[in-house]
Parts: C-alpha cells; sequence; structure tokens
C-alpha cells in the first residue's frame, strides 16, 4: 500500500512540473529571451512587445515549448493581439 501511495505521489508531482516550469518573465534566462526577439521586461510589461511573431519566438525560448504550444499559452495568456488566430 505504501508503495502505491507513493508511486500516486510522484506521478502528480512529475504531471505538475511542466507548468510549475515555467519561467518567470525576470528571470535571466527571460530577459535573454527578451532580447532574442527584440524587445525588453519594460515593453512586456507595457503589452508593447512588437509584433506577435516576436511575441511567439519569445515564450517558444523562455518555455522550450513548440510553435504550437507557443501559441496556446500566448492565446492562453492574452499575450497576442485580438485578431491573432
Amino acid at each position: 500500500m505504501k508503495i502505491l501511495l507513493s508511486a500516486m505521489m510522484t506521478m502528480t508531482v512529475l504531471a505538475a512540473a511542466p507548468a510549475s516550469a515555467r519561467e518567470r518573465n525576470d528571470s535571466p534566462h527571460s530577459e535573454a529571451c527578451m532580447a532574442k526577439s527584440g524587445f525588453n521586461l519594460d515593453m512586456w510589461r507595457a503589452h508593447s512587445a512588437g509584433t506577435d511573431a516576436q511575441v511567439l519566438r519569445y515564450i517558444q525560448c523562455r518555455d522550450g515549448v513548440s510553435a504550437a504550444q507557443a501559441k496556446a499559452i500566448g492565446i492562453r495568456d492574452h499575450n497576442l493581439s485580438a485578431g491573432f488566430r
């Protein structure tokens, strides 16, 4: 029983890891990704980070995800322009 409980706890922690692994926007890694994408933290916070393409490249770099995943994250977090789909 203890082994089963331990296995379930481990699986729960591992399942939650990708969501909690996302970088903060003010980390050095995130700021380096912003620089590669052509904007900085102040621009990001002011919602003037550039084009949707730049924002997608940033999310891909920051989170280490595919273009499709970056698009889903950008839409979910309202980081992309209203007409972007």
